[in-house]
């Protein structure tokens, strides 16, 4: 069916669907700038002289390469208060991941029973305080280990929903042609979320006394500003938005469906979901089977460019910061591109939806696929190539986030993309230790020469995750994981009323021949 463009109300905002992708993108900032806090924080707060300091935790999943954007020389020594050695330090950064690997799953079936407006409010409200409550510490120094662990597994498991939701809410509020530029504007919000605490907070660490507690509630409070414009401008379905136009309403629902005519669709048990349907699509298994190559990359990366670029390249940590924000920006950039030109490609019917995602989806497997034949080549002669595939890697990545595989889960299987994208993380993340692990073996020196085995290994991950894709991979959705349309609930409805309207007519008919057979009957004993 080819989809009309979508009407533009006469407002500041474009329209409500354009209003909730920014507060998505709100959203994302908040939690970005909680999940990278601790990073940037943690540089004046623990004492060096006692607690053998280490700059980048070599475990941490957290892109530790921003810790090198803040300078050791804070102006307040003596406010570096807290004594915990490498180990401690490591379990702190860890907890975060420990909450979040938690939740993950769960919070994909549960959006789908208790609503995501709801979920990523609670999420957000107790991250939020959980933040702010961080800085207790300050009064509470014995117990600081226990407190800030405790703090952040909560903080990292209220995360864990938050993108899972996200996928049950644009399932009811993105159409399939503008899906990429929505869901590209929301996931901005994790580069900007990461680049704002970086700055700000590395400007909070160097010069104010105690900068750490002010990183914590800056961002802590920043969630509560995010709280009430959520719960008063998003609904779970446009049927239920307070101000939305009929008109904007009515293009959605009867091109995604109208969920409150779908309860049926919508699962409240573990037992009821349709498991054997989503083992059984080829499309599905091909879909997780390309988040998992990719992110088993990207994650590794993310944690590891710093180092790359001092150990490989020999370029000096004050600048790898500054070349790595530059490369989220490019992602940031890469994700809005590739968002807005898949949905025009496909509003002008230039080329069909499943061809543009599995376009899309293909740029963003093999640019970072070749960028490890560039790093291959790629030593401290050779460090504007290193800096330029980095960025490019970024660039390509971010593709992902516009029309690539993030995407595809809710073209696909709208009904249970959260549960679906929910799992396929999970197994992505333990994939990251898996890398890092790896990574401990392969690379003893830290030479280009061991670095390289590495890069060919990644190099063979995304080439095998792009192909499967491509060959068994599609972006069309399944019969039994869409919503109905508003316009077949309602031939459905009619054709029941009609069915319920011919009944006593049947019925009378059925007795009228009973009886002219019973007159017969007698008739012919007479």
């Amino acid at each position: 069916m080819k989809i009309e463009p979508a009407p533009t109300p006469l407002r500041l905002i474009p329209s409500t669907r354009f209003l909730l992708a920014l507060l998505v993108c709100f959203a994302f900032v908040v939690q970005y700038a909680q999940r990278i806090n601790l990073s940037i924080a943690i540089v004046c707060m623990v004492n060096k002289t006692k607690s053998n300091f280490e700059l980048e935790p070599k475990n941490n999943m957290i892109q530790n390469h921003t810790i090198s954007t803040v300078r050791r020389t804070s102006l307040f020594f003596n406010e570096k208060q807290f004594f915990w050695n490498e180990w401690d330090q490591q379990i702190i950064l860890g907890s975060y991941w420990a909450g979040y690997l938690l939740t993950l799953i769960p919070s994909g079936w549960l959006s789908m029973t208790m609503g995501a407006k709801r979920m990523c409010a609670m999420a957000i409200c107790i991250s939020s305080l959980a933040t702010i409550a961080l800085t207790s510490i300050y009064f509470l120094k014995n117990n600081s280990l226990i407190i800030v662990v405790s703090l952040r597994l909560l903080i990292g498991a209220a995360h864990g929903t938050l993108f899972p939701v996200t996928y049950t809410l644009w399932s009811q509020w993105a159409v399939p042609n503008e899906r990429g530029t929505l869901t590209s504007i929301g996931f901005c919000g994790t580069n900007i979320g990461t680049s704002f605490i970086v700055l700000v907070g590395g400007v909070l660490c160097r010069y104010m006394n105690s900068g750490w507690i002010h990183i914590f509630l800056l961002s802590g409070i920043l969630g509560f500003v995010w709280l009430p414009l959520w719960m008063w401008q998003v609904s779970d379905t446009p049927e239920h938005h307070r101000s939305i136009s009929n008109t904007e309403r009515d293009y959605i629902q009867n091109i995604i469906g109208k969920n409150t005519q779908n309860k049926n669709r919508r699962p409240i048990s573990i037992g009821s979901l349709p498991w054997k349907n989503i083992i059984r699509s080829k499309a599905v298994i091909a879909l997780v089977i390309s988040e998992l190559c990719n992110l088993f990359g990207l994650f590794f990366f993310l944690s590891n460019f710093g180092k790359i670029l001092t150990e490989i390249h020999r370029i000096p940590t004050q600048y790898t910061g500054y070349i790595l924000a530059c490369g989220f920006m490019f992602m940031m950039t890469g994700s809005l591109s590739a968002g807005i030109t898949a949905d025009n490609l496909v509003r002008k019917n230039l080329i069909s939806l499943n061809n543009v995602r599995k376009l899309f989806n293909a740029l963003t497997t093999f640019i970072p696929c070749l960028c490890m034949i560039a790093f291959c080549f790629c030593d401290e002669k050779h460090q504007i190539l290193g800096v330029l595939t980095v960025i490019v890697f970024l660039l390509g990545s971010g593709f992902a986030y516009g029309s690539g595989y993030i995407v595809i889960f809710s073209d696909i299987v709208p009904a249970y993309s959260a549960l679906i994208f929910g799992i396929a993380t999970t197994i992505s993340s333990f994939n990251a230790v898996i890398g890092n692990l790896i990574a401990g073996i392969l690379i003893k020196n830290s030479t280009l020469h061991d670095w390289r085995k590495l890069f060919i290994l990644f190099f063979i991950v995304y080439l095998v995750g792009g192909i499967i894709f491509l060959i068994f991979g599609s972006a069309l959705p399944e019969p039994w994981g869409t919503f109905k349309a508003q316009q077949q609930v309602q031939e459905e409805q009619e054709a029941k009323q009609s069915e319920e309207e011919m009944l006593p007519i049947q019925k009378q008919q059925e007795t009228n021949e009973k009886d002219v057979k019973t007159d017969q009957n007698l008739y012919v004993n007479a």
